[in-house]
Formats: C-alpha cells, structure tokens, sequence
C-alpha cells in the first residue's frame, strides 16, 4: 500500500521522498512551495490476524497474516485525496503555499509517525490534519489524548543495611514516589490545554 500510495502521488506530480525516519515503507510528498505548510496524515496499517475476505463474517483470506481493521484501508487514499485536492487549489492559484502528504506507516501498533516527528519532519508544518472513519459524517476540531512516551531511569547508591542505611539511595524507593507522583498528578491536577 505504500507503494501504491506513493507511485499515484508521483504520477500527481508531487514530489516522493521514501523511506524517511528509516522506516522502509514511510515517505513523505509534497507539493507547492512557501507557507503555510498543510501535512495531511495519510496513515496506513495492516493489523496481525485480520486478515479477512470481502464478507461480514470472519473468513481470513490467509489465516494469521495481517489486514485492514478500523478504516485503516481508507485513511492513506482518502488523505492522498485531499492532499490532491489542495495541491489542485495550489495550481489554480486559490492558494499559496505547500502540502505536504505524509505516508506514515504503523498507524496503531508501532506508531509511524513518532519515528517521523523524531526524525524532524514536522518541524516547519504550520498545521496537520488527519481523519478516522465513524459511524457519522461531520468535521471536528477537538483536544486528544496524546501518547506520550519517554524513558526515566534512576540510580541508587549503595549502603550498609545496618551499620550506614541513612548514606544508602534506593532506586526501587525513587520508582514507587515517582509512579505515586504521577497518580496523584491526574487525580488532582485539572489539564489546562
């Protein structure tokens, strides 16, 4: 599918960059030139164990291999489409500035996009837009639950549990006041975005 996606933005005459942020199947097209910059996720995924044939039962096509769940068949052409739309307000010179389509792979299991924004390509993006199939068509501009994901490490430091337990620093001791922190952090504490 990354393939496909990216092959059909080429023959649009947007510009290809593939395999970004490592990652063998994300890619990044673009089209335009200034600001503002308008990225469009095109998000795309094939979920372990969804493999499935064109019916509203279970019936995998390959048992155990991967498919579409959710809308993930949808969300990287229908997003190429917009971005093919603004690319042709761009051309008729309705607009100014550029589009960006971002092919990124891993939408719910491994998070493509972290890789991207790690990598540095949304950096001059003046806004981002994505979508997700519902039961409903309507358009929303609403707060979300990011993931945010970091790594604490913490360090103790030694000491005679009988002759010198007050020079000692437990790790494990940091672990558990720092996880309760954080508990009573939610609990307590209003978001104020």
């Amino acid at each position: 599918s990354a393939k496909a996606l990216a092959d059909y933005a080429e023959e649009l005459g947007f510009r290809v960059t593939r395999g970004v942020a490592e990652i063998p199947t994300a890619f990044v097209a673009e089209y335009g030139s200034g600001s503002p910059v308008i990225g469009i996720l095109g998000e795309f995924d094939a979920l372990p164990g969804l493999s499935q044939n064109k019916v509203p039962y279970k019936s995998p096509l390959n048992e155990g291999a991967p498919g579409h769940g959710c809308g993930h068949n949808l969300f990287g052409v229908a997003s190429l489409g917009a971005a093919a739309s603004i690319k042709d307000l761009i051309d008729q010179g309705k607009i100014k500035g550029t589009v960006r389509f971002y092919g990124t792979p891993a939408e719910e299991k491994f998070f493509g996009k972290l890789w991207m924004v790690r990598a540095g390509l949304f950096k001059d993006v003046d806004v981002v837009m994505d979508w997700h199939p519902a039961a409903e068509t309507k358009a929303a501009v609403q707060k979300g639950l990011a993931l945010v994901d970091f790594q604490v490490e913490f360090f103790g430091q030694a000491a005679h549990a009988s002759a010198d337990p007050w020079n000692g620093r437990s790790a494990s001791d940091a672990l558990e006041l720092y996880t309760s922190g954080i508990n009573y952090y939610r609990e307590h504490i209003k978001p104020t975005v």
